[in-house]
């Protein structure tokens, strides 16, 4: 055996947990060190080529200086590999243990880790630890992994953007890579998009309508390549005009954590529930103004599985069967001369008897309701005295700029004093202060932020009170403007009109956004 020549392939491999910083990891240190044992064998290792993978990580192989090693290994051009450690070749338990015990014996590969004393051609005593040495190596990535997940939550809570491409219709400020600004070549096109949603249409429309203007796709307009050969190249999703609709990130909000990865070893990500995103509001400027962007959402949720054609009723979505509570959808008769209402659930268990059809002329029942809409919006007016009540909401913006003001003090505050800590605690490391000054301090500073953060609950609480009184003026607003018009459109309907329930007796039932008093 120790006359047979091994063709010897050098593999290198530094990831970004790693960090550049660590001299013993480095790419440098780590060719040095193989070279220098190439040197002093007197086995026939003869160098042939040198796998470098800079910034990959160890959890999946991945990698395209890896895949060329296995590529010249499959080829014959080379029958061992040397890494500095096992870590350097991987760290995912199960496919290192793949390889070393399975793949290089059936293809007859020599495999060296030097600092671990491992070599697979002789009985090493670093062979009896292999599997103790693939377990701590798995677990030493996958807490390496969950500290930069902690880390990059805590960023992203404090508003920094960490993502690799700017949402589309911002950028990354070149001032700072964590901050966005807009991006003016694309702010024209989100706030088309908005309108048309404004207006009433579908994320299909508006997509087929971009499709058509040849608008470019986030991805293409990005230079990301993806599916460049595939024929729907630049043309838009349904479901990213959707997405782009329900993202706070264009009403200043900055909004991160809306895919994960599946675990540590994947890089396939998925959807996150809503409530899990990360979101903190105006850290950026605002494209979309947030009245129109709420009033989007609702109107999302009432087209939803409605038509794809130009036009949807002015009622669709709004309405709902009182006795089993599923939507009331609404059909052409089979001469098309007339629209009639129908409970969703009973056309689709009418066999089984359940519920009733729930069968009105929707033109009439529109005209019903929309007058029965005004003559309660004018009964409103009738009983409310404007003129005082948006001076008091004057009055009560005011206050409420100098209440945010105030949390803006407050939250500075708060911050020196945590770098106060921070500043003591190094102190007393270094021994610049003893244990005694330590505990006396921190309770101080800590005790200080306690106080601003209740006061800053408080001034939050009043803020809120101060919100419900510009809702109030803005509903009433929308009240009016209803009043003016001769027939309101969806996007003012779903200001006032939460649902409308309707009875198999006929009975109609409006549920509004606000009350009489």
């Amino acid at each position: 055996m120790k006359s047979k020549i091994f063709n010897t392939a050098l593999y290198i491999r530094l990831s970004r947990e790693d960090g550049d910083n660590l001299e013993s990891e480095s790419i440098t240190n780590q060719r040095d060190l193989l070279h220098l044992f190439l040197e002093k064998t007197e086995e026939k290792l003869v160098y042939i080529d040198e796998y470098v993978d800079d910034g990959f990580s160890g959890s999946n192989f991945d990698r395209p200086s890896w895949k060329r090693l296995i590529k010249d290994l499959e080829n014959g051009k080379i029958n061992t590999i040397i890494t500095k450690d096992l870590s350097r070749m991987g760290r995912d338990y199960i496919s290192m243990g793949e390889y070393i015990e399975r793949i290089f014996p059936e293809k007859g590969i020599r495999y060296i880790a030097i600092n671990d004393d491992i070599d697979t051609l002789h009985e090493t005593p670093g062979l009896e630890f292999l599997q103790f040495k693939l377990m701590f190596n798995d677990y030493y990535l996958k807490d390496t992994s969950k500290k930069i997940r902690k880390v990059l939550k805590s960023k992203k809570e404090k508003g920094e953007f960490l993502g690799f491409k700017a949402p589309y219709g911002y950028l990354k400020d070149p001032s700072d890579k964590h901050k966005l600004i807009v991006d003016e070549n694309i702010r024209p096109i989100i706030k088309r998009m908005f309108l048309l949603a404004y207006t009433g249409k579908s994320p299909r429309q508006i997509a087929d309508i971009f499709s058509k203007e040849h608008i470019e796709t986030p991805s293409v307009y990005a230079n990301l390549n993806r599916g460049i050969n595939n024929p729907t190249y630049n043309i838009w999703c349904p479901r990213t005009i959707e997405e782009m609709l329900t993202n706070e990130t264009y009403i200043g909000n900055m909004t991160q954590g809306r895919r994960r990865k599946i675990n540590y070893k994947s890089k396939k990500e998925i959807r996150t529930p809503k409530e899990q995103w990360i979101i903190k509001e105006n850290t950026h400027e605002a494209i979309i103004d947030k009245k129109v962007f709420d009033t989007v959402g609702e109107l999302l949720k009432k087209n939803k599985n409605k038509p794809t054609g130009n036009n949807i009723m002015l009622l669709s979505g709004f309405m709902k069967c009182r006795e089993c509570n599923h939507k009331i959808g609404i059909n052409k008769s089979s001469d098309g001369k007339r629209y009639y209402t129908h409970c969703s659930y009973y056309t689709a268990h009418s066999k089984y008897g359940l519920c009733t059809p729930h069968s009105l002329n929707y033109k009439k029942l529109e005209n019903i309701i929309l007058e029965e809409i005004k003559k309660l919006c004018k009964e409103y007016v009738d009983s409310t005295n404007f003129k005082e009540r948006i001076e008091a909401a004057r009055k009560k913006n005011d206050i409420k700029v100098k209440k945010q003001v105030e949390i803006s003090i407050l939250e500075k505050k708060i911050r020196t004093n945590n770098g106060y800590i921070d500043k003591v605690y190094e102190d007393k490391l270094n021994g610049n202060i003893d244990i005694e000054m330590f505990n006396r301090l921190t309770i101080k500073y800590k005790d200080e932020i306690n106080s601003w953060k209740n006061k800053q609950k408080s001034i939050e609480k009043e803020i809120s009170t101060l919100d419900k009184v510009d809702t109030d003026k803005e509903r009433e607003d929308k009240i009016n403007e209803y009043l003016a018009l001769e027939k309101p459109t969806r996007a003012l309907l779903v200001n006032l009109i939460d649902k409308i329930l309707i009875s198999e007796d006929k009975t109609i039932e409006i549920h509004y956004k606000f009350k009489l008093y």
